[in-house]
């Protein structure tokens, strides 16, 4: 078999269109999806490098000089939807580079969008839909076997002999998670990691994924259509393991936990905190408010959980039917408990973020401003709520349809879906190009709602006063100034 040379790159993409408004208290994580791909690589006796050209903080210009540098035959290049023209641009490089390579396009983007990303990524040889590891490792098995790859399951190219754009077998997900070796952390400058202000408490911090899938709907979210309906976990022992090698070998203090929901499987986290506990870390996470109760909380908080990011998303129950926000009715109905009669699921909010507060666990909320069929009174109504729970952290956001999510149909249903955008202005945190107008609220009036839900929460004496508690050491001080500059724009 031939010896093939592979490398696996993020591309460079500005502050500005991964931060935007945010970018004051800009930071890196390590790209795990690539870092795994190196390693499954690597543990079927295949060289892989791993390039992070965000850390290094290169431009197109110094990718081009590394690559000048290095001989490769096979080159993987990751594409979010907001950085695709970036993408896009690191494949011509590597073409113009590596004329006989062959260059792979994947991650999320590709995979919501593989027809589009073929025609407009004709630099590429063929894009992976879906899981990569294994696509890459078969990929690369029939270069080195020196026989035609385009048939490997997960696949997507050009076919200039049918003038179309055809599909290998999709890929099926890889059901064992412990199955894969763990990523590829000697491969990056781990020291240059340093994630967003918000993101930890102490350094080193770095993010771990213990599980891919999310059983849940929500509209607006993509992870389902990427990753799957069906949740598969590691076992505890892999995840204990993954953490006590970060300890061991990069020192860790904390771990930010990736998973879209870390409490979807309950059982297997309450195994799970005891022994994060025996640690003795900070950890982050994400988290339904639907799911938590007080007895996980307390868990969770035993173990060393200091922050929780919540999806409120609205304080309207029709926008949370709207973006299927719960899997059950009854969420939506009124609460046969409260005397006023409002719907158990913002009555479960509430109810939530006090036990947070009381526990000492705190909470970072996100809201949707300006959802399909809002007004503006609508709006009004959600940065109230927001106000009234009152989070030491709250991010509010423009409604952004991104490919294969349903909120981009509903937005089109609306006739609010602009058309002709470009890829950046897909972006989660610059919205002076908003994909989706709400047509009962306007352009001008969607950044000036946005504005004001930033301007009015961060004021509050209570929001104040929570965060200024949180202060005990001298770090803290620069820590939380850093947080503050990048939360407000200051």
């Amino acid at each position: 078999m031939k010896e093939i040379k592979t490398l696996v790159l993020q591309p460079p993409i500005s502050d500005e269109n991964l931060w935007g408004r945010f970018k004051k208290g800009s930071g890196y994580v390590p790209p795990l999806g690539i870092m795994y791909i190196a390693s499954y690589m690597e543990s079927k006796s295949f060289s892989c490098d791993v390039l992070d050209c965000l850390v290094e903080r290169y431009k197109l210009s110094d990718l081009k000089e590394h690559l000048s540098k290095h001989k490769y035959d096979l080159v993987g290049i990751t594409c979010m939807t907001n950085s695709a023209d970036d993408a896009y641009a690191a494949a011509k490089i590597a073409r113009e580079i590596y004329p006989n390579a062959v260059i792979v396009m994947g991650g999320v983007h590709p995979t919501a969008l593989p027809e589009q990303t073929v025609k407009e990524t004709l630099e590429s040889d063929v894009i992976i839909v879906g899981e990569g590891e294994q696509t890459f490792v078969d990929l690369a098995t029939r270069l080195a076997e020196g026989k035609d790859y385009h048939d490997v399951d997960g696949l997507a190219y050009w076919s200039k002999e049918e003038n179309k754009v055809k599909y290998a077998t999709p890929r099926t997900p890889i059901p064992d998670l412990d199955s894969l070796p763990l990523p590829a952390y000697d491969k990056v400058p781990m020291e240059k990691y340093v994630p967003h202000v918000t993101q930890y408490i102490d350094l080193p911090n770095y993010p771990i994924l213990l599980q891919r899938g999310c059983p849940y709907q929500c509209t607006y979210c993509d992870h389902g259509a990427v990753l799957g309906r069906k949740i598969r976990s590691l076992s505890v022992e892999r995840a204990v393991e993954n953490i006590k090698h970060l300890i061991d070998n990069y020192g860790t203090k904390g771990v930010y936990f990736l998973d879209s929901v870390f409490t979807v499987r309950r059982d297997f986290i309450m195994k799970l905190l005891p022994e994060i506990e025996k640690l003795k870390i900070s950890f982050a996470c994400n988290a339904r408010a639907d799911q938590l109760d007080i007895e996980l909380l307390t868990a969770m908080k035993k173990a060393g959980c200091w922050m929780i990011q919540i999806g409120i998303e609205s304080g309207n129950i029709k926008s949370l039917e709207l973006i299927k926000k719960a899997s059950y009715s009854s969420a939506f109905k009124p609460d046969p408990n409260d005397p006023k009669g409002r719907p158990y699921l913002l009555n479960k909010y509430e109810q939530e973020i006090r036990n947070c507060q009381k526990l000492g666990i705190q909470v970072m909320a996100s809201y949707i401003l300006g959802l399909p069929g809002e007004n503006v009174e609508d709006v009004e109504n959600t940065i109230s709520f927001a106000k009234k729970l009152a989070t030491e952290t709250a991010l509010f956001f423009l409604p952004v349809p991104y490919p294969g999510s349903y909120l981009l149909t509903q937005a089109k249903e609306d006739g609010g879906l602009k058309e002709n955008m470009s890829w950046k202005d897909y972006s989660a945190v610059d919205y002076s190009n908003p994909v989706y107008v709400n047509p009962k609220i306007g352009k001008e009036k969607m950044q000036e709602l946005l504005a004001k839900a930033f301007n009015e929460y961060y004021r509050q004496p209570k929001v104040v006063y929570r965060n200024f508690k949180k202060i005990t050491r001298l770090k803290d001080i620069v820590k939380y100034v850093k947080a503050f500059r990048a939360l407000t724009g200051v």
